[in-house]
C-alpha cells in the first residue's frame, strides 16, 4: 500500500490531486517560484525516481541562468510570434513582417524543429534543416501542397505553389528571421548562447550557357570559310600517312566534303544572326521562310524575310537579322545544283544531296571547333550547336535590345533569359554604364 496524500522530501513534495491516483511534484526555484510538474504514474517509487531526475535538471538549469523547465521549440516560437504582433501593433515593425515572418516561422521553423527542445538546437541541426528547406516544395512536405491561400485587401486569395529551391536571397532572409527568433530565446532565458546561424547559403552556379565572344565568332567565321576552299590554293593541304609509310597532302577537297563544309557554315551563320534552336533549324523549309521568294534577286539591304518556327513543343515567328539573309541564298543554290529544281515550299532549308532533312550538324559543328580551336569556352565547358543561340542572344543584349523583345523573339521566358543569358561581360557594355552625364 503506497502513503496517500503528501510525501515530503527537502527538495521537492510529492502529491495527489483529489480523485486521481497519478503522482504529481511540487518544488521551489530561487527566482522562479514555485513549479509543479505531472509524473505521469501511480507507482511511488517511479515517481520518485522521475521527481529527481526533474528536480535535478532544473536546478542544473537554474545554475546556468535558464528557465528550470525546458521549452520546445514550437512553444518558444508562439511566443517571439506574439512578440512580432505586438511590435507591429506598436509601430515598432512594418505591418508586412507581422504577416510574412510569422509564416515563415509556422510552416518552416516549427516544421522542422517542432517538439525539439529549443535548447537544444544546435549548429548540426541548423546545417541539417537548411537542406531540408532547400527541398521543402520538391522531396519533403511541401511536395504534398497545391496552393497557398493568403490574404490581400480583405479578400481571401489563393496561388500555386512553386516547385523549386528557394532563391539565395530568401534562404538568407530566412535565416536573418531564425537568428532573430534564436536570440530572443535565449533574452528570455529559454537557452543560454543560441547556436551560431552560419549557414552559408550555397551560391547559384554559373548558368551562362557557353557562347562565344565576338572576336571568337569572327576567328570561327574565317576558320569555316578557310575550310571550303582548296587546299592547293593556300599551300596547306592535309597531312596523310598510308600503313606502307607513305606520305601525301590532299590537293582538292572532293565536291561531298565542300558541300556538307558550305551547308555547316551557313548553318552557322543562320543560327548565329536568327537565334533559332538547333530542332527550329532543323525543321524549316522553304514555306517557313516568309518573304523569301519575293525578295530574290534584289540587294540584301532591300530584302526581309520572317522564320516561321516550330521545335521543343514551341512555334511562333521569329525575325532574323539580315545578315543571315545571304545564307538562305547559298542553301537554295545548294539544293538546285544537287536536285537539278528549285526548292518547294515543303523541302527541308537544311537538306542532304538527296533532298532529304538534314536531323544533325552535331560532328561536323564539333571539327569546325576543334580546328578553330573554340571546342570548350573559358570555364571549361563544351559548346554545342546550341551556342550559337546563346552568341545571338546575348549580343542582342549586349547591344541595347529589350530582354522582353529578345525572348519573344526566341520565344523563351524573362526568367530564362536572366537565368543564363543576364551575365553580359561588363566591358560589352561599359558605354551603356557610363551615360553622357557622368562622361567627362
Amino acid at each position: 500500500m503506497r502513503p496517500p496524500g503528501n510525501v515530503p522530501d527537502e527538495r521537492f513534495q510529492l502529491f495527489q490531486r483529489k480523485g486521481s491516483a497519478k503522482w504529481q511534484m511540487r518544488f521551489s526555484i530561487r527566482g522562479q517560484g514555485q513549479l509543479k510538474r505531472s509524473l505521469d504514474t501511480d507507482d511511488l517509487r517511479e515517481a520518485q525516481r522521475r521527481a529527481e531526475a526533474i528536480w535535478y535538471e532544473a536546478t542544473y538549469r537554474a545554475q546556468q541562468g535558464l528557465t528550470a523547465r525546458a521549452h520546445t521549440f514550437e512553444s518558444v516560437a508562439e511566443e517571439y510570434i506574439a512578440q512580432i504582433l505586438r511590435e507591429v501593433e506598436r509601430g515598432e515593425r512594418r505591418a508586412d513582417q507581422g504577416k510574412s515572418e510569422p509564416a515563415v516561422i509556422r510552416r518552416y521553423f516549427v516544421g522542422y524543429f517542432g517538439q525539439k527542445p529549443v535548447d537544444a538546437v544546435s549548429e548540426a541541426d541548423l546545417e541539417r534543416y537548411a537542406e531540408w528547406r532547400r527541398t521543402y516544395w520538391t522531396e519533403g512536405p511541401g511536395k504534398l501542397i497545391t496552393h497557398i491561400e493568403y490574404d490581400r485587401g480583405g479578400h481571401r486569395l489563393r496561388r500555386p505553389v512553386r516547385r523549386s529551391a528557394p532563391s539565395l536571397s530568401r534562404q538568407r532572409g530566412e535565416l536573418v528571421v531564425l537568428r532573430q527568433l534564436l536570440r530572443w530565446a535565449s533574452r528570455q532565458g529559454y537557452l543560454k548562447t543560441p547556436p551560431e546561424v552560419t549557414i552559408k547559403a550555397r551560391r547559384t552556379p554559373d548558368n551562362r550557357r557557353p557562347s562565344f565572344e565576338p572576336h571568337e565568332f569572327a576567328h570561327l567565321q574565317t576558320v569555316s570559310l578557310g575550310r571550303l576552299v582548296d587546299p592547293i590554293m593556300d599551300g596547306t593541304g592535309a597531312l596523310v600517312e598510308a600503313s606502307d609509310k607513305r606520305r601525301w597532302r590532299i590537293k582538292r577537297l572532293d565536291d561531298h566534303t565542300r558541300r556538307d563544309r558550305t551547308l555547316l557554315h551557313a548553318y552557322v551563320m543562320i543560327g548565329a544572326f536568327s537565334g533559332l534552336r538547333p530542332t527550329e533549324m532543323y525543321n524549316l523549309t522553304w514555306g517557313d521562310v516568309l518573304g523569301y521568294r519575293a525578295g530574290r534577286g534584289k540587294p540584301v539591304d532591300q530584302r526581309d524575310i520572317r522564320l516561321q518556327v516550330r521545335g521543343k513543343g514551341k512555334s511562333g515567328k521569329a525575325i532574323p537579322q539580315k545578315a543571315a539573309i545571304p545564307w538562305f541564298d547559298t542553301l537554295w543554290m545548294l539544293f538546285e545544283r544537287s536536285m537539278g529544281r528549285e526548292p518547294v515550299d515543303a523541302d527541308p532549308v537544311f537538306a542532304s544531296e538527296q533532298g532529304k532533312r538534314i536531323t544533325s550538324v552535331a560532328n561536323g559543328f564539333t571539327e569546325l571547333l576543334k580546328a578553330a580551336g573554340l571546342e570548350r569556352d573559358h570555364r571549361g565547358i563544351k559548346r554545342t550547336p546550341y551556342s550559337l543561340r546563346h552568341f545571338y542572344i546575348s549580343e542582342q543584349l549586349a547591344n541595347g535590345s529589350e530582354v522582353l523583345d529578345v525572348a519573344r523573339n526566341c520565344r523563351t521566358s524573362l526568367a530564362m533569359i536572366d537565368k543564363h543569358y543576364g551575365q553580359v561581360r561588363l566591358e560589352r557594355v561599359v558605354d551603356r554604364l557610363r551615360p553622357d552625364w557622368t562622361r567627362v
